[in-house]
């Protein structure tokens, strides 16, 4: 597994952990009242869960697992091509797909319990751009993803054969 995807991966428990916990003070909140405050986390709870956890594992996993971008020998060498890190995509565009969703993530997770308790506008504004970091990394991720997706075992068709 790349680095990428490890780093991706390792991410997605640490949210699983933290939605975990928030779960478990909510879950608590039901039979022991907490406060009214505490219902404000279910914003972030269910951000950590959906986003942090299943959609960064998703990432990781298919950025590892989708088809490399060349497969099998190249015309102009004898030996099969490698597959690793460069077969991917790019590895930069990939981090900064990373960095966009976790930095959406922590925006939204912290800023919209904020909003809710002290109703400062700043803080709704700043959770709303989570969305934009959101959005970005969304569209980075399949750009970058995007000329791996194909049909595999196609032969290239020769030009100027006859059958």
């Amino acid at each position: 597994m790349p680095i990428t995807s490890r780093a991706s991966v390792k991410a997605s428990i640490i949210y699983l952990a933290l939605g975990a916990m928030l779960g478990v003070i909510l879950l608590i909140d039901r039979w022991i009242p907490l406060g009214t405050a505490v219902s404000a986390l279910r914003a972030s709870h269910i951000q950590f869960l959906v986003v942090g956890w299943l959609t960064q594992f998703i990432i990781g996993v298919a950025w590892w697992l989708f088809p490399p971008l060349a497969i099998g020998l190249r015309d102009d060498s004898p030996l099969p091509v490698r597959r690793g890190q460069s077969q991917r995509g790019s590895e930069a565009l990939f981090w900064m797909a990373l960095a966009f969703l976790n930095t959406g993530i922590l925006l939204r997770a912290l800023f919209e319990p904020l909003h809710s308790w002290t109703k400062i506008g700043f803080f709704s504004i700043l959770a709303g751009v989570s969305g934009l970091f959101l959005l970005a990394a969304a569209v980075l991720f399949v750009a970058n993803l995007w000329s791996r997706v194909r049909e595999l075992g196609k032969a290239k068709v020769s030009q100027g054969t006859s059958s």
